[in-house]
């Protein structure tokens, strides 16, 4: 199975009491590309998001709470000693004994899993809080790379706690490990090969007291009603399948899926096309609108096909509700799989929907067959996923669809990337550091010796400096995979690495903070004092 990757991650947690390191790393990007090329597009189709936010909020307490648990849960205290520390935490109901009868339950479930795999690890890699109701809220703990009984695996470990009198109880805990993962996604690429449009649902606990299970007249329903809306987006190079994802038909002749997709396949492709449910296969010829903010871009197709969506509010959902989504695991037959919506905040929605690369950029349907939201990539392959609420579009298609398929304005992807490369960039040969300046930030990583890749620009501003490179090496590699040299220089020097996700890493010691950030063909250091 490919490593796990959570993309975004604002906080590493140690076990050992060292205190976390963080950044806002939406404030690394100091030359805001993506709002230079965007701010080019044609204004009639700005995307309105007032009152939309990315940032994920988690409540401290309860992620205190949650490193106890993952504390508790990795000693090496025996199975009995453990039992006892968490159902000091169980919650107890003054209402309902079941409740707390679940809970020991549960607990024992968990700990034997736990002895059974006998995982050791000692770093959090990440922790998400998801509320529920007023009384209910969801922890996630990330951790990568555990050694276990049967190998290195990425583990989450979730605890569901609930609110009694004056404080937070432990009513249910469970373990997913990657193999429980691989084995849902495999099921489904089955399913889809062997034409089964039902792909199902990973979740294996009911939050609301009832069945998981959703009918098959339900799910065969809602994809008779909504396949014609839905598509997959590849980019192809020269060496085959580059990257893809989906996305859906906001009007005739146009769809939308997600910016950072698009920009992965934007820097992995050469070609990008788009195909339906019937294997019907369209080009691209460019981009309408889009928000980087926001995740969204929209396409236009070389033809006037597909059926729009209908978009509904996704401040009607409630907890619990089901959601359902359309697309193609494997980029060949389509299915629809569902999850549970928790909570939404500032138009960013928490959902119990496990997704992975394929599913960015799909459409979230409620079980009226209404877009609410749109899959981001900020948590793949985990129990917890996110989306964006879709409500932000329902101006923009109400103007594409007065306007009609011809009149729509769209800025070609071979300008796109022209106006990228050329007129965002005056890049020039490293002039604007002083050579004492670079004699001092060079023996960081040996970084004459291991970045090979040609240096186009440089700066030195703020006590930071800033290098550009430029990958002539191999247009279809992303640049920081021809780093390894200077990543190992710099782990032999001590520095280690504070977070990644596909575009960038960030290493620090005690002195210097190293931001790496991989942007279409160019790679770009920053190094800063601390």
């Amino acid at each position: 199975m490919k490593k796990i990757i959570f993309m975004i991650i604002l906080f590493t947690f140690f076990l050992c009491n060292v205190e976390a390191f963080s950044i806002d790393v939406d404030k690394i990007d100091l030359n805001s590309r993506s709002k230079q090329l965007t701010d080019e597009l044609d204004k009639a189709y700005k995307i309105d998001v007032s009152g939309f936010d990315s940032k994920i909020n988690n409540d401290s307490n309860i992620v205190n709470l949650t490193k106890e648990f993952v504390s508790i849960s990795l000693s090496s205290d025996d199975k009995q000693a453990k039992k006892e520390k968490l159902v000091e935490n169980l919650y107890v109901s003054n209402s309902n004994g079941f409740d707390t009868l679940t809970g020991s339950m549960a607990i024992d479930l968990y700990l034997d899993r736990l002895d059974n795999l006998k995982i050791k690890a000692d770093t959090i890699k990440d922790i998400k809080t998801s509320t529920i109701n007023d009384n209910d809220i969801m922890a996630f703990a990330y951790l990568d790379d555990c050694e276990t009984e049967y190998g290195t695996k990425d583990i989450i470990m979730a605890f569901w706690l609930k609110y009694n009198d004056s404080e937070y109880g432990l009513y249910y805990p469970w373990l997913t490990i990657e193999d429980d993962l691989e084995e849902y996604f495999s099921s489904v690429i089955e399913k889809e090969d062997d034409g089964n449009i039902i792909g199902g649902s990973y979740s294996r606990l009911s939050i609301d007291g009832d069945s998981n299970e959703v009918s098959k007249d339900v799910l065969n329903n809602l994809y008779e009603k909504n396949k014609n809306s839905v598509v997959q987006i590849t980019g192809m190079n020269s060496n085959g399948l580059g990257a893809y994802g989906s996305g859906f038909f906001i009007t005739e002749g146009v769809v939308v899926t997600s910016w950072n997709l698009f920009r992965q396949i934007l820097t992995d492709s050469n070609y990008v096309y788009v195909n339906d449910v019937s294997g019907n296969t369209y080009e691209v010829l460019g981009v309408v609108a889009a928000q980087s903010d926001y995740d969204v871009v929209v396409l236009k197709l070389n033809k006037v096909v597909g059926t729009s969506v209908i978009f509904g509010s996704s401040e009607s959902l409630q907890e619990t509700d089901k959601i359902f989504m359309i697309n193609s695991m494997a980029n060949s037959n389509f299915s629809i799989k569902y999850g549970t919506f928790l909570s939404q905040e500032n138009g960013r929605l928490k959902n119990m929907f496990l997704l992975n690369e394929s599913d960015v950029g799909a459409s979230i349907f409620n079980e009226k067959g209404e877009v609410v939201a749109i899959n981001t990539g900020d948590l793949l392959n985990s129990d917890l996923s996110y989306a964006n609420s879709t409500v932000y579009l329902h101006k923009l298609q109400d103007v594409l669809a007065k306007q009609g398929y011809e009149k729509i304005v769209y800025t070609s992807l071979d300008l796109f990337r022209e106006n990228y490369y050329v007129n965002v960039m005056n890049e020039s040969i490293r002039k604007n550091v002083d050579d004492k300046v670079w004699d001092k930030y060079k023996k960081i990583g040996n970084i004459e010796d291991n970045i090979s890749l040609e240096l186009v620009k440089s700066s030195y501003k703020d006590e930071i400096l800033s290098l550009r490179y430029k990958n002539k090496a191999d247009k279809m590699l992303d640049s920081i995979y021809l780093i390894s040299n200077f990543v190992e220089e710099l782990n032999s020097q001590g520095f280690r690495l504070t977070y990644e996700d596909n575009n960038k890493k960030i290493y620090k010691n005690d002195k210097y903070k190293i931001v790496i950030k991989d942007n279409f063909n160019y790679l770009i250091v920053l190094m800063m004092g601390i």
